[in-house]
């Protein structure tokens, strides 16, 4: 017996846990904003890696985006498989999805917070943009982005207001 867990579902329940615990650091009397910015941290780490098996599933299973898995392969065979952004983009476009707003906020977001954090320039960071404010609406674009890709599936998924006002 093969034994699964939807790792996606985990890692976004612990990546709002994250964020939950930084909005209680940001709305406390007292300043705490490297206990803040750590926890933010970790939401967008926690997040984005949900993001990334959500659309790796998406795309090695779903009929719908077979281009997309076919050019996956082909460059896997020679270098590397498609980044992240360019999962995301490349299924947009075949799903052809005009509405780009979330998917475009998101990846800024992604190269402004995530990047620097996955592939730093060096030992220390500066934590001063990792607040909760800017990483809840990180995190929210990436959600809606989320929703979109299902929506041109033809799948459901919980909207994050839903979802944040559940985990609460």
């Amino acid at each position: 017996m093969i034994i699964q867990i939807d790792i996606a579902r985990l890692l976004i329940t612990n990546a709002l846990e994250h964020l939950m615990a930084a909005e209680k650091l940001h709305n406390s009397r007292k300043e705490n904003l490297i206990d803040e910015a750590e926890e933010c941290i970790q939401a967008i780490i926690l997040f984005q890696s949900a993001m990334e098996a959500i659309i790796t599933e998406e795309i090695e299973n779903e009929k719908k985006l077979k281009k997309v898995f076919k050019e996956n392969s082909e460059l896997a065979r020679t270098h590397h498989s498609l980044s992240f952004k360019n999962k995301w983009l490349r299924s947009f476009d075949v799903l052809l999805v005009k509405d780009r707003k979330s998917l475009n906020a998101y990846l800024k977001f992604y190269t402004d917070y995530r990047l620097p954090i996955s592939h730093p320039k060096g030992r220390y960071l500066s934590l001063e943009k990792y607040r909760f404010k800017e990483t809840l609406n990180g995190i929210k674009n990436g959600w809606q982005t989320i929703e979109l890709l299902y929506k041109s599936l033809e799948k459901n998924y919980q909207s994050f207001d839903e979802y944040w006002k559940k985990s609460r």
